[in-house]
């Protein structure tokens, strides 16, 4: 898991069907609902998009992260893991019928989109104007990085989903 962004203590973990932090789906579920949406897109020769939602401090430097206290670090992780549950709720509250997400990393969500790649642009940007509005009232000051990602059926799902994770995780 990557912790690049944060002292190390921001809450991971789920009970196999929901994330403990925000309520948003594990990923296992997400993982499982996707293997059923390309299946049917085959099917159907219907596009698939994935957007990644990726969270991060604005502030970020590793250098000064290490200086933090403990006590600093407690109060800037419990502030990112407000910013994560109120992110995960626009989520849920935004995306369309038939659309499904996840918390699949420490830091950020996937959003699996029943379109193309186009509408999956579309959808990141609307993303990005909801969060941006909600960050400017919020304690920590974080900026939102989102990557898009269309399936087609001349795809192999395992190299486009780990082409997905290694964008996601390269940053």
């Amino acid at each position: 898991m990557n912790t690049n962004f944060a002292h190390g203590a921001i809450e991971f973990s789920n009970n196999g069907v929901l994330d403990s932090l925000t309520g948003a789906p594990a990923p296992k579920t997400f993982f499982d609902n996707l293997a059923r949406e390309i299946s049917q897109s085959r099917r159907r020769t219907k596009p698939i998009a994935i957007v990644t939602i990726k969270l991060l401090p604005k502030d970020y430097d590793a250098k000064k992260i290490k200086k933090l206290t403990t006590q600093q670090a407690s109060l800037r992780d419990l502030e990112f893991e407000k910013l994560l549950a109120l992110v995960s709720n626009k989520i849920k509250s935004n995306m369309r019928g038939g659309d499904f997400y996840s918390r699949v990393a420490e830091n950020g969500f996937w959003l699996c989109l029943q379109g193309d790649l186009s509408q999956a642009i579309s959808a990141a940007k609307r993303f990005e104007d909801i969060l941006s509005e909600k960050f400017k009232t919020s304690n920590v000051k974080a900026h939102v990085e989102f990557s898009t990602s269309e399936w087609n059926s001349d795809l192999d799902t395992n190299k486009w989903i780990a082409e997905i994770d290694r964008q996601y995780f390269a940053s």
